[in-house]
């Protein structure tokens, strides 16, 4: 799953909401210095990762994508996810609006804290002014996510047309999404972590 999703599936505590966010910036098993929730978070996050990689839908998803895609098929699948999940995000949460929810997250008193790994420090910035996990809802925001992705690996993979691959078979992937998303969402209400 890519941001959004990790986002959402701790949006009951904020603490390890922004510990599953930074779930991809922190290394290493030894956690101990961040605050208790926010590990918790960190823990989750991979474990998510770990369910998603793993499951069949997704492993289908990337199988077709992986002519294209190549060994970024998986980081695709996660962002196609993300659309998916901001499309119809309220088929999923009911108290707050996606716009809100994002911005909630934006405007969290964490991102000022010495233990915030810098990698994470210098993307917080684009993150809110291009409003990311807003622009996932649309498919010209996709492009621009694709777009961004394909200039920061450079020439690896034709990533840029990613969000063409989703449009050419909508259908496809929407589908496999809501065969998928329950699945995870009731995996993460029973960790025990």
């Amino acid at each position: 799953m890519n941001y959004l999703a990790h986002l959402y599936l701790s949006k009951d505590d904020q603490e390890e909401m922004f510990g599953n966010f930074l779930g991809d910036f922190v290394k290493g098993k030894k956690l101990d210095y961040l605050p208790q929730k926010v590990e918790k978070g960190v823990r989750l996050h991979r474990l998510i990762d770990e369910y998603t990689d793993q499951h069949p839908v997704t492993k289908e998803i990337q199988n077709r994508l992986r002519p294209n895609a190549g060994r970024f098929s998986l980081i695709v699948v996660d962002i196609y996810y993300d659309h998916f999940l901001a499309k119809h995000w309220t088929s999923f949460e009911k108290q707050i609006d996606l716009y809100a929810f994002a911005h909630q997250f934006y405007d969290h008193p964490y991102w000022n804290k010495d233990w915030v790994p810098q990698k994470a420090l210098d993307m917080y910035p684009y993150m809110k002014s291009y409003d990311w996990l807003n622009v996932y809802a649309n498919l010209s925001g996709m492009e621009k996510v694709f777009s961004g992705m394909q200039r920061r690996i450079k020439n690896r993979a034709e990533l840029s047309k990613a969000a063409g691959w989703l449009e050419e078979d909508y259908q496809f992937y929407q589908k496999h999404f809501f065969d998928f998303f329950p699945d995870l969402v009731n995996f993460t209400k029973q960790q025990k972590l």
